[in-house]
């Protein structure tokens, strides 16, 4: 028996073909698919990977200004701690040489979805002449808190007396002297925020 060989060598091409059909194409299918998850899959681990070292670069640099962001904490604190607020102003007003006669509460905002920084505004009344009164806004103004300061409102109703009135203010900042100083009275708002 001879074999043809033209018809054996058809049949085994044809046998090829049909085993890379059924073996070699699904593998080679599976494959690339396999390789596209992993390109995918690469993709976001680099895109997470750059996304967690940009946050820990972040983190650095804020560690790094943790002084800068202690003074705008300050500036601007978590809570309105009122009664903090009224003695500091009490306080800046004694060393300034400033009677305080009042501090009122005007208003202050509620916290709403839009805005999480709520704004407090107190009225003051105080006592004394203009240098106090400029020494008072001085030292608000180099405080660590933010203040604005609004609606001032002077009147000369006291006229020229000793400055018996002012000596206890005054005590801090100077000696008393028996001279004698206009005396005003002064009105104003101070607003400042908090969240």
């Amino acid at each position: 028996m001879k074999i043809d060989r033209p018809i054996t060598i058809a049949v085994i091409i044809f046998i090829i073909i049909l085993l890379m059909y059924f073996f070699v194409v699904p593998k080679y299918h599976e494959f690339r698919d396999f390789q596209v998850k992993l390109g995918k899959a690469e993709a976001e681990y680099n895109g997470k990977f750059a996304y967690f070292s940009e946050v820990s670069k972040i983190f650095r640099q804020l560690e790094d200004r943790q002084e800068s962001l202690e003074k705008v904490e300050n500036a601007v604190p978590p809570k309105s701690q009122l009664a903090d607020l009224v003695y500091f102003f009490q306080q800046k007003g004694t060393v300034s040489g400033l009677i305080v006669k009042n501090i009122l509460l005007t208003k202050i905002s509620g916290l709403t979805s839009e805005s999480t920084v709520q704004e407090i505004i107190f009225s003051l009344e105080v006592m004394g002449n203009y240098q106090s009164f400029k020494n008072f806004l001085s030292s608000l103004e180099n405080s660590s808190r933010l203040f604005e300061v609004g609606n001032i409102s002077f009147g000369s109703q006291i006229l020229n007396q000793p400055s018996a009135l002012l000596s206890q203010a005054q005590t801090q900042t100077q000696e008393t002297q028996p001279t004698i100083q206009q005396v005003y009275s002064f009105k104003f708002e101070i607003k400042t925020h908090s969240y």
